[in-house]
């Protein structure tokens, strides 16, 4: 008897996070991945269709080109960039997205959003660049059309370390020396215990949202901490000296308001709060849980459990130097 595959499909499927949902589904037989592209000629969708994935071209400014692109599908992961787009249109683009997918049938989302600033400090550290992911979750967590609707939340990717501009973000760790020699990370203290969130999208994130589409019941209107590890700042360094032995050090920004913004107005009072999430303490035993039942839905190809921090710095320093 065949059992027919739910059709699950990936808005913003050339992203980092889009690629990682799609090649961790692809490895699932319950499962048709359909990947959905604002441009089926750019070089991230040729790629996929290269890999053999089902390119479907859709912009998602376009209801009725968004709405043809989702018929039929089950589920539907959705993240979208908004980088570069003015606060208000990116929050109605993604709005508007969402409201095609509850049209279009789709029962089961889950959302790439990020914490509510505004909810989290009162009011007190407004972050536009977390608040334009937060807006639309609240309005899909609403919509009475979806029977369950998952926002999933990263903090700090670790392919972060590999690009020459965040590094910036960081003081030029771990790619540009300071004056005295050494990779030097500065941000401020995170608060509370120090537990930065760290994650590896292309190796994990995936399949956390595989896991939460094997039983999407079980994580309705559940907010997924997607963390392969929890780490301070300093510790974090360590690991990369002890990996690469390297001259790094970790000098924190204090008082916070010593951090350079980059346009990112109140990030520097959003630091110092240390719970980011706003659902509680960060954790990783949800992210290890859906990690090991994704691992057992592909039939246990790939990982059972989260990259460390320092696996990838290992990873990361051998290939540099190969």
């Amino acid at each position: 008897m065949t059992i027919e595959q739910k059709v699950v499909s990936i808005v913003g499927a050339t992203g980092a996070q889009g690629g990682s949902v799609s090649r961790s589904l692809r490895q699932n037989p319950d499962f048709e991945v359909r990947c959905i592209t604002r441009d089926a000629s750019s070089q991230g969708a040729k790629s996929l269709t290269a890999e053999g994935f089902k390119v479907v071209q859709a912009d998602g400014a376009s209801p009725e080109e968004m709405e043809t692109a989702l018929a039929g599908s089950w589920g539907v992961f959705i993240n979208v960039a908004t980088e570069g787009l003015e606060f208000d249109v990116a929050v109605a683009l993604q709005k508007s997205i969402l409201s095609t997918a509850a049209n279009a049938g789709v029962k089961h989302v889950v959302f790439s959003s990020a914490p509510d600033s505004r909810k989290l400090s009162a009011g007190q550290a407004v972050v536009p660049t977390l608040d334009v992911k937060a807006q639309p979750a609240e309005w899909g967590d609403a919509c009475p059309d979806f029977e369950t609707f998952t926002p999933v939340m990263l903090s700090w990717y670790l392919e972060n370390f590999e690009h020459p501009i965040l590094a910036e973000l960081l003081g030029g760790f771990p790619i540009h020396e300071d004056r005295d020699g050494y990779l030097s990370c500065r941000v401020p203290l995170w608060g509370g215990k120090e537990d930065v969130p760290f994650i590896s999208v292309k190796d994990d994130f995936g399949d956390l949202v595989h896991g939460v589409f094997l039983n999407p019941v079980r994580w309705n209107r559940a907010v997924i901490q997607c963390n392969g590890e929890l780490m301070s700042w300093a510790d974090m360094v360590q690991a990369y000296v002890s990996v690469t032995g390297k001259k790094a050090r970790f000098m924190p920004y204090i008082p916070a308001e010593e951090m350079p913004t980059f346009e990112c107005g109140g990030i520097q009072d959003f630091y110092e709060g240390g719970d980011y999430y706003g659902n509680g303490p960060s954790e990783t035993m949800t992210a290890r849980q859906l990690k090991r039942d994704a691992w057992k839905a592909k039939g246990g190809k790939g990982r059972e459990t989260m990259m460390t921090v320092k696996e990838y710095f290992k990873r990361l320093h051998t290939s540099e130097n190969l």
